[in-house]
Formats: C-alpha cells, sequence, structure tokens
C-alpha cells in the first residue's frame, strides 16, 4: 500500500522545508522516488500550497539581475538599489560603489583595462588604498578634459594603477581624431600601437557608457557636436563606449568616427575574457541593449530603475518583432531565454 498522492506531496513539503530534509531522505523515508518528491515540492509552489516569503527588500533587485542574466549573453549583472528621491549623481556614486566591491577579489597577476567616465571615477574613488594589486592598468581610448570638477581622464588611469600597486600605461592621445589621416599616422606611432597591444591582451576591461546625447561626456569635452550626433542618430548610433558609436547589434557604425577614434577596435575588446560596464539612465537604455546583443560585455552593472527600463524595452522589441505589435509594460516573472536581436531571431 502507499500514501495518497495529496499526502504524500504535503508530507514531502513538510520534511523538505521544516525538518529540513534532502530529497533523496524524504524519497527513502516515504518509499517514493526522488523525482516525484522534487515534483511534488514544485507542484506545491506553483498551487500557492506553500509560498515562500523573503524578509531582505533587496531581493527585489537580486530578481532583476538574475532576470537580467538569464534574458541575455552575459555572466554576471550586479542590480543596486535606485537611491530613493536622488539625482543622477547619488546614482553614478551608488552604482560605481558596485563596480568597486566586484574587484575585492582582483588577482595580482591580473592586467586590467579601463576608460574615462564620472561613474568610473566613482569605482576608482571607491577602491581602497594598498590593499589590492594587480599587475598592470592600462589605457582602452585616448583621453580628454575633465570628467568631473575634481579628476580628468587621464587621471582615473593613474588613480586605480596606485591603488592597485600596478604598472600603468596610458595612451598619449586624444579619443578622437580631427581627421582620420591623423588617426592613422597616430595608430602607426609605436607607443600607440603597443599601449593599443597590452590593452588587448587585458584580463578585465571596465567602461562606462555614453549616450548619442548632450549628456555624453565626448559632447561636454568637443569631440562631437550636436549636428555631429543627428548624423550618428541617422547612421543607427545608440551609444558609444570609449569613442566607439554602435547601433541596437552592437555592430560598430560605418561613420568616419570609425576611422577618427584612438581606441581598442571592438574584434579586440571581444577577446578579453571579463569586460564590465558600469551606466544607468532611462537616455541610455538602447545603448545598454546594444552592448549585450552584440555581446559587447560580460558583467554590467546598474541600478534598479534602469534595469527595469532594459527588461521592459527587451520584451517590447521581442513583442513587436513577433508581430504583436504591443507595448510590455511590465517585468516579466517567468518567461523562456529569448533569442538574441542580435541573431535576427528576436
Amino acid at each position: 500500500m502507499s500514501l495518497p498522492k495529496d499526502s504524500q506531496l504535503l508530507r514531502s513539503c513538510y520534511l523538505f522545508y521544516r525538518e529540513n530534509m534532502t530529497m533523496q531522505e524524504i524519497a527513502k523515508q516515504l518509499h517514493i522516488s526522488r523525482f516525484k518528491v522534487s515534483r511534488y515540492i514544485k507542484e506545491a509552489v506553483e498551487k500557492g500550497i506553500v509560498q515562500v516569503h523573503f524578509r531582505d527588500s533587496n531581493i527585489e533587485h537580486e530578481k532583476l539581475a538574475l532576470q537580467l542574466e538569464q534574458s541575455f549573453p552575459i555572466k554576471l549583472a550586479l542590480v543596486v538599489p535606485t537611491p530613493y528621491r536622488s539625482d543622477i549623481s547619488a546614482v553614478r556614486l551608488a552604482v560605481g560603489q558596485a563596480g568597486a566591491s566586484l574587484l575585492a577579489d582582483i588577482k595580482p597577476e591580473t592586467s586590467l583595462s579601463i576608460t574615462w567616465g564620472r561613474t568610473i571615477a566613482h569605482l576608482v574613488e571607491n577602491l581602497p588604498s594598498d590593499q589590492l594589486k594587480a599587475q598592470r592598468v592600462v589605457d582602452l581610448a585616448g583621453g580628454f578634459g575633465e570628467v568631473t570638477d575634481e579628476i580628468s581622464a587621464r587621471a582615473v588611469t593613474l588613480q586605480i594603477a596606485r591603488k592597485l600597486n600596478a604598472e600603468c600605461f596610458q595612451l598619449p592621445a586624444p579619443t578622437i581624431v580631427e581627421n582620420i589621416a591623423t588617426a592613422h599616422a597616430l595608430l602607426q606611432e609605436p607607443i600607440i600601437r603597443k599601449t593599443l597591444r597590452i590593452a588587448s591582451e587585458s584580463d578585465i576591461a571596465i567602461m562606462g557608457v555614453g549616450p548619442t546625447d548632450v549628456d555624453s561626456l565626448l559632447y561636454r569635452s568637443g569631440y562631437v557636436s550636436e549636428i555631429d550626433f543627428a548624423y550618428l542618430k541617422d547612421s543607427n548610433a545608440v551609444g558609444s563606449i570609449f569613442g566607439r558609436f554602435y547601433d541596437l547589434n552592437g555592430r560598430e557604425c560605418d561613420t568616419e568616427f570609425r576611422e577618427r577614434a584612438i581606441a581598442l577596435s571592438f574584434d579586440d575588446l571581444r577577446k578579453i575574457p571579463e569586460r564590465m560596464a558600469l551606466t544607468m539612465g532611462s537616455h541610455r537604455i538602447q545603448a545598454i541593449l546594444g552592448l549585450m546583443y552584440g555581446e559587447l560585455i560580460t558583467t554590467l552593472v546598474t541600478d534598479s530603475d534602469t534595469a527595469t527600463a532594459v527588461l521592459e524595452e527587451h520584451f517590447t522589441l521581442q513583442a513587436e518583432r513577433s508581430g504583436k505589435g504591443t507595448r510590455v509594460t511590465t517585468v516579466i516573472e517567468e518567461h523562456e531565454e529569448p533569442s538574441l536581436l542580435a541573431q535576427g531571431k528576436v
């Protein structure tokens, strides 16, 4: 004789959640298979017989991070709570602090490449001094003027190199030069070729994400004008990293800026094992999607409001591509892993 199914289900759940028994132990006690125990526990949760409650409010942010990892070809997402009633500078600080936490276990032999950005500056500021060690730090692109009122683009690389007790390699050139001929000449300079080669051999790349509007540091530094942005948008640009513009599929836009950038190429970037982007803001949603669709990054660090908006936009694009024509307004709790927009299957 055997117990009725309802009894087996309830006993399985009681022994699992209250007695902390393993599924194998439960199966042995109830004289049923381990597979049945697993199925009963899953069924009980689905029917609401068992309800799981998390008391830590941060679980919502971890859920968003898991959804990002399940929805896109990235290894890791770190989502921080969007500061309540705070301006963008507070969000940048929170994201920068989170990025710094990911470097807490960096190994002494690590080669790190980095680019400028206001959020990147916060990451550097929040790294402890003389507690971590890396082999070298290198620029991903040429520099420009101030990142914040207190720190210049060139100082970002120098400061993180000092904090990590690492050798420092900087690109002695602007991010974007005036014309293609100048760019080609600079890229033949031995010191620039060497620095870009070292950058391509990095273990970790850290970058900020630029929007295609006046909030971009490229605009504030005079490299790109509003007319240029209009031209770039006509070329389907949705964002930029270290002076290179890309479309929603993560492909570099075929414009003159592609030839004028003194920066690592996207092909060389993808060879770096760990590629982390720190970013936030509603005006960067498609820029973030492009990075993930194009597999330009492996790690995303952002805030909860931005993460939610990225997922909503992603599911909207799925719906539009499938012909439903409906706009998704809430983040889906459970969904199948989507095809990549970059593969033209979304």
